[in-house]
């Protein structure tokens, strides 16, 4: 596990929480437009406001984003080869390695963290929260991801201890 990733991203999603003009947290999409109401007009919200293929998505209250989708927008993880691609106009995270290697949305998850694709659904999927929009979700989440890297530290440190004795 990528311990130093998963902390910066909490904290990322933590002063995202507190800006009144930071993206408005949706767990129901990587990234889309503020005006997509996922529960109401999904399909025809898509359609009618997809990302222009040429321009920045804004990471700002006229997006909305989960925390992925905030991690891949931007631009926090740019240097470990965090991007995006927009495929028809909606946002899909990439991930680019070193040798070259692309994944594409929840892959890019599992490869960035070093994570289990258990472990990306206990701390990104929608289905796994109550609550899954606005500033307590985000906030939830980076719990989540805080307690996930101190659970791992607490179990390497059972078997580095063990191994000493």
């Amino acid at each position: 596990m990528r311990t130093d990733l998963m902390l910066r991203g909490a904290a990322l999603l933590e002063a995202d929480a507190a800006n009144p003009n930071g993206v408005k947290f949706n767990l129901a999409t990587w990234a889309a437009d503020s005006r997509v109401d996922f529960e109401i007009i999904f399909f025809d919200g898509e359609r009618e406001y997809k990302f222009p293929e040429n321009e920045p998505v804004a990471v700002n209250c006229g997006t909305q984003a989960c925390a992925f989708g905030l991690f891949a927008i931007s631009g926090a993880f740019k240097k470990e080869g965090l991007d995006y691609v927009l495929l028809d106009g909606l946002v899909t995270p990439k991930l680019t390695l070193a040798a070259g290697t692309i994944f594409l949305g929840w892959e890019a998850v599992y490869q960035l963290f070093d994570i289990t694709e258990q472990e990306s659904m206990h701390l990104f999927s929608s289905v796994a929260y109550n609550k899954q929009k606005g500033a307590t979700a985000e906030l939830e989440v980076a719990k989540r991801m805080r307690e996930m890297v101190v659970d791992h530290l607490n179990k390497n440190a059972g078997v580095i201890n063990q191994s000493d004795e």
